[in-house]
């Protein structure tokens, strides 16, 4: 089969969001139905190991349309790979990356496609607005994306998370790293093909609850920083040079006395080290999973259901 006889595949992780499933590709499946000239989408929904009836719900979906496919992981293997688990294994001219709780729009697809089909567009990405918050959360996020614009190794897109579509040469494009973690924005704005942003506002989920708290936040924003960028690796070196520079002007140009300047370094010094230490343990443990090579995720077979037409 070739990678056109799927015009758009439409890949959606989720992990327990049962309550979620009939009301998304309802929306979804409207949408869809809607965009008079795409001739054959399917939606490619990718169980992360869930532990609800999540499962049951698909299932039950693919009996009254073939147009769900279901890839179940043998557990859950976190979002990023079970996105990287739908990408690797479908094959179609469009891919689109949207999550089942419906705070994107489905609606917004029909835009998507048609500024990637009809315009010299290879990517397409929501540009998000945030909804009502609690100020923290706001204001770490925007933190997240100005340092990371600031530090990145190369451009960053802005305010965007997974909500796109996508060509099929951008796909294999950003699948070729061999990397443990798929920062999306990163890989889009390094792929350097021509893309277009779409303001939305984030709408609240209407069932379930979110699986994305503070913590997971915090280590969303350090796989990033640790994928974009090396900066944190250079500004040892930085600080270093800067230590080993400040500290003789400081005792030469003040007189200050050998023992009071010593022991201001050896307390500099130990702190410098901590610092360094954590960062190179780091980045660190990111290089040994990438290099020992493990699978990024386990496909059960006995309770994935495809098309013909898909890989």
């Amino acid at each position: 089969m070739t990678f056109d006889q799927i015009e758009l595949a439409v890949i959606v992780p989720l992990h327990n969001e049962a309550e979620s499933i009939n009301y998304f590709f309802n929306r979804i499946r409207t949408t869809l139905v809607g965009i008079e000239d795409l001739t054959n989408w399917q939606v490619f929904f990718i169980n992360d190991g869930s532990t609800d009836n999540s499962l049951d719900k698909l299932k039950e979906l693919r009996k009254h349309d073939k147009r769900v496919n279901i890839i179940s992981l043998a557990r859950s293997f976190g979002y990023q790979n079970a996105l990287q688990a739908g990408l690797k294994n479908v094959t179609a001219k469009y891919y689109s990356i949207i999550d089942v709780d419906c705070e994107d729009p489905p609606e917004l697809l029909e835009e998507f496609y048609h500024s990637i089909k009809h315009e010299d567009i290879e990517i397409a990405y929501g540009i998000r607005s945030n909804r009502e918050e609690p100020s923290w959360i706001i204001f770490f996020r925007k933190m997240f994306y100005k340092i990371n614009k600031l530090i990145a190794d190369n451009e960053i897109v802005m305010w965007m998370a997974e909500f796109s579509m996508f060509t099929h040469n951008v796909k294999m494009v950003i699948l070729s790293p061999r990397n443990t973690f798929l920062f999306l924005r990163n890989e889009m704005a390094y792929v350097g093909l021509k893309r277009k942003g779409f303001n939305y506002l984030r709408a609240k989920r209407k069932f379930g609850k979110t699986h994305y708290n503070f913590f997971r936040m915090t280590m969303f924003a350090i796989a990033g920083f640790l994928t974009s960028s090396t900066f944190p690796l250079r500004m040892i070196f930085y600080l270093g040079f800067f230590i080993g520079i400040i500290l003789p002007l400081i005792w030469i140009l003040f007189e200050i006395e050998f023992e009071t300047i010593a022991n201001v370094s050896v307390v500099i010094l130990l702190y410098y080290s901590i610092i360094c230490l954590s960062i190179i343990s780091l980045y660190l443990a990111r290089t040994y999973q990438n290099i020992i090579n493990r699978p990024l995720y386990v496909i059960d077979t006995k309770q994935t259901f495809l098309n013909n037409n898909s890989e």
